[in-house]
Parts: structure tokens; sequence; C-alpha cells
């Protein structure tokens, strides 16, 4: 998270803060409220924050609009060059465009500036799409590495992936046994992307049976409430 800039007490200081959150926040509502016909452009970017920035990206990329959230997770950086955070997200739409190499730059970027593991492991992702295996691994053990215990399950499910890609199919089987029991709480999607992995592991091992006995435990699951019980090992 981006954690928030110092606060000035003076009261010219205030009555700017609150004119750039009246923008914001008149910004946001467009965004929000606009149709699919165009794009709204009530901004002006030189009353805009760090963090503000980064919130209106965040917006335009989950609505898919990847060139406008680069727009605004630049205008970001140029706030401030050696936060992380835009870099990373930046590294997050490149990879969403299949724009591996730009994605690569931003994501090594942000790990000279901040290492985290998140950016270890999108790093690895990319280096996957790239079929670019033995990087896609050395990254994702970084990640489990470095990993945080309520969001490991999230590396080792993406270690699962990286040595299914290089065949080493035992040691993916354990991974993925391992981010299972790992997830926290009742995190349904969580469990549907670990159990997808392993069916693709055990087709492609050729042990259809176990593939198909894990299918069915998904489908079962799949239809359970979202905070219902995880599937049955």
């Amino acid at each position: 998270m981006v954690e928030n800039r110092l606060l000035d007490t003076s009261r010219e200081a205030e009555s700017g803060a609150k004119m750039r959150y009246l923008w914001l926040a008149v910004i946001v509502f467009a965004l929000l409220g606009a149709s699919s016909c165009g794009v709204v452009e009530v901004r002006d970017p030189n009353v805009l924050s760090y963090n503000e920035h980064m919130k209106l990206g965040a917006i335009y990329e989950s609505k898919g609009e990847y060139e406008l959230a680069l727009r605004e997770y630049e205008g970001a950086l140029a706030i401030d060059k050696k936060e992380p955070g835009a870099r990373f997200a930046m590294g997050n739409v490149r990879l969403k465009m299949k724009d591996y190499s730009r994605a690569e730059e931003e994501f090594l970027k942000s790990i000279d500036e901040s290492p985290s593991p998140d950016a270890y492991n999108n790093l690895s992702w990319v280096y996957m799409e790239q079929g670019r295996v033995e990087d896609a691994r050395k990254f994702a053990v970084k990640a489990v590495g470095a990993a945080e215990p309520e969001k490991g399950y999230i590396y080792l499910d993406t270690l699962g992936v990286a040595l299914t890609a290089a065949g080493e199919y035992e040691e993916a089987e354990e991974s993925f046994m391992k981010a299972a029991d790992g997830v926290t709480g009742k995190k349904k999607e969580a469990y549907i992307a670990i159990y997808g992995h392993l069916i693709e592991l055990y087709k492609k091992e050729g042990q259809t049976e176990k593939a198909s006995v894990v299918e069915e435990k998904l489908k079962l699951f799949e239809a359970v409430p979202v905070n219902g019980p995880g599937p049955v090992r």
C-alpha cells in the first residue's frame, strides 16, 4: 500500500487539500458514471497528488482502459520517482497488455527500488508468458522465500505453475498442495486457481484419473457459497 504524504497544517494547505479532494471526487464520479461510448475528461492534472493518480489509474485498469491507466501511473511516477508502487502498477498493466518486454522492465525497476514478493511473483508470470521457464522458476522461488505467511499460498501456486512448465511434476504437485493448505480464510477464488493448475499438471503427466477426480471435486466446490468450506483433499 502507498503511504500518505505528510500533512501540512497551515490553513492555506488545508484549503488546497480540500480543493484537490473535491476534484478527485468529481473525477471518480464521472468515471464511474460514464457510459461505454467514451471517456469523460473531467480532470486537472495539476491538482492531483501521487495517491490520487494511483487511485484513478486503478479505476481505469479495472475498466480495461489500460492506456489511460498508464497515463495516471506515469503521472504518479512524475511526482515520486522513487516510489515502487507506480512502477509495479505499470508492470501489471503492461503484463495485461501482453507487452512483456516493458512489463519486465517495470518490474525490474520496481525490484531495484524496493524488492517485494509481489514484484518477484508477477515478474515470474512475465517470464512464463515468454517461455523463459528457468527465469520464471527463479523469481517464483524468490517470491516464496520473501512471502508473508498469509500470502504464501499465492507464490507457492505460481511456483507450482513454473515447475509444471519445467517438467518437474512431483515438485509442482507438492507446491500446489502446500499452496492449498496455506490458504488463509475461506478464499474461494484462491482454491479454484490452485486446483485448476493441479488439474493441468495431472493432465500433462498423463494422470487422467487423478485429473478427473480433482475436476469433480472442483465442480462441487464451485457450487458452494463463497464463504463455504474449501475443497476436500
